[in-house]
């Protein structure tokens, strides 16, 4: 009991002399040396100290810092399993049945990469100012702060940043736009190749040999004064593996997706705050262009396209968007300053891909040189690529067919007018038989040849009456004062060829 009273007393003693020898170097010295100081203090417990400590913070002046993008999605990949967080944060979108797990502020969690375990702690502080009016950041100054030991400096900031900053695939919308955040994104994990692709080899080897030209093309595109991208339209019937196309482009290169969504742009000026935001060495995607917006082409259009609407009011606002009035303006115009005016040279090494069913839709000013480069056609599966169908779905003996199998076969595919997805389809369902999937697929594609298989026929119709479903939707759509003005216009017409009939 003594020698505990004791031990308390010389504890108090020691907190004493400490406190007195603070307040005594508060008075001696002045706030810049006891600063100047504290500084030299930790630089030299630094020194000494086996572990290195490295900022990631989420804004580099107005921009986002796209390695803490990756990050934030690789540390949420494992958060949920990992023993080391004490505490996570969850979220869920509305309609999701899918809670993503991320670090709290200021929490840690611990990482292992190739035997080497690392920490990760997400510091969240309030900002003090805003640099600049115009563009205001998060009120919150987010960073993570990486500490590694000092031996492992080198596999670190190489191989396990490298690992982080694996390929991610980003989409626009409104609620991520209200959020400040522009683009949301997820791991790219697509395994399509070109060497999977289902498609002529020799065309294929063309645009491998276009895509390693711009890659490595940095000095060229500078010596000649032109912007580091290329264009490249995707066009053919659906199922011809556009999308295919696409990621097998991202996997080759190496690049970030970038997949933008139109109709979640409100305005011109919208559209150029979204490539504002992409990155460099990265592929900047519109899907199914001529159904996003009214882009068609003007040459066969009666009048000027009425600019499109997502509200039937266009005094209401949208409740989706917080009250803001998200009715499209983005016109033609802008699309194509977005893709070949003075706002797409804002990065660099980017690529811009159009995909579409239909390109007589387009208008020509969206498919000219500078803008869409490369015209490439996805169309029906031909021999060569119903060999690679083949040797992917049934493993190497899918090209050992004897001659007169091969010989039918290539007969029949040329005929049968099918896509690499209906193909796929058929070997996908025999594919641990190769005899009976071989059969099948020829049975197939006798059938489509003839007109015989039901699918079939109902496409041909569907094709055939294409253009009457689509006149029919666009009717639909429309508001009832297009509708009047349209019946008024056709009407006018109907009297004016009458009243030359007369004259």
């Amino acid at each position: 009991m003594v020698e505990r009273k004791e031990s308390w007393t010389s504890l108090a003693s020691l907190l004493g002399t400490l406190a007195f020898c603070q307040t005594f170097l508060r008075m001696v010295l002045p706030p810049e040396l006891r600063h100047v100081s504290l500084k030299f203090l930790t630089r030299a417990f630094r020194c000494f100290s086996s572990y290195c400590y490295f900022d990631i913070a989420e804004m580099e002046g107005v921009k986002t810092n796209e390695l803490y993008n990756a990050v934030h999605l690789y540390l949420s990949s494992f958060a949920s399993t990992s023993a080391s967080a004490s505490r996570l944060s969850l979220t869920r979108a509305r309609n999701s049945s899918v809670t993503t797990f991320g670090l709290s502020s200021n929490d840690s969690i611990a990482d292992v990469f190739d035997g080497v375990t690392v920490q990760w702690e997400h510091a969240v502080t309030q900002r003090q100012s805003q640099p600049s009016p115009w563009r205001p950041l998060p009120d919150e100054k987010r960073s993570f702060k990486l500490r590694i030991r000092k031996r492992d400096k080198d596999l670190i900031l190489n191989s396990y940043l490298d690992y982080i900053m694996e390929r991610l695939i980003y989409t626009n919308s409104r609620s991520s736009e209200s959020h400040g955040r522009p683009w949301e994104a997820v791991p790219f994990k697509h395994p399509s190749t070109f060497d999977t692709l289902a498609m002529d080899p020799e065309k294929k080897r063309d645009i491998m040999e276009d895509l390693r030209d711009f890659a490595a093309g940095q000095a060229f595109y500078q010596r000649t004064g032109r912007a580091w991208k290329r264009g490249y339209l995707l066009y053919g019937p659906p199922g011809t593996g556009k999308s295919s196309m696409i990621a097998a482009m991202a996997n080759f290169l190496g690049y970030d997706i970038y997949d933008l969504e139109l109709t979640e742009v409100p305005s011109n000026s919208e559209l150029r705050k979204l490539l504002m935001k992409t990155s460099s060495k990265s592929i900047i995607v519109i899907e199914d262009i001529d159904c996003s917006v009214n882009l068609s082409n003007r040459s066969k259009a009666p009048k000027a396209p009425a600019l499109q609407s997502y509200s039937a009011d266009p005094d209401a606002p949208d409740a989706a968007s917080g009250g803001k009035n998200w009715n499209n303006t983005m016109t033609l115009s802008g699309l194509l300053n977005f893709t070949d005016g003075l706002w797409s040279c804002c990065g660099s090494e980017r690529i811009f891909v159009f995909t579409t069913n239909h390109i007589d839709k387009l208008d020509p000013a969206l498919l000219r040189s500078g803008r869409m480069d490369m015209h490439i056609c996805m169309s029906y599966c031909s021999y060569p690529a119903l060999q690679i169908l083949l040797h992917n779905y049934l493993g190497s003996e899918g090209k050992d067919l004897s001659e007169a199998a091969a010989s039918e076969l290539r007969e029949a595919v040329e005929k049968a007018k099918m896509t690499p997805a209906d193909i796929s389809e058929v070997l996908i369902k025999k594919r641990r038989n190769r005899e009976k999937a071989v059969s099948e697929l020829l049975e197939v594609m006798k059938a489509r040849a003839e007109g015989k298989e039901e699918y079939g026929g109902l496409r041909d119709k569907c094709e055939s009456n294409g253009v009457e479903e689509e006149e029919q939707e666009k009717r639909a759509l429309e508001s009832p004062k297009e509708v009047s003005d349209r019946e008024n216009d056709s009407c006018q017409k109907v009297e004016d060829q009458e009243e030359k009939k007369a004259n």
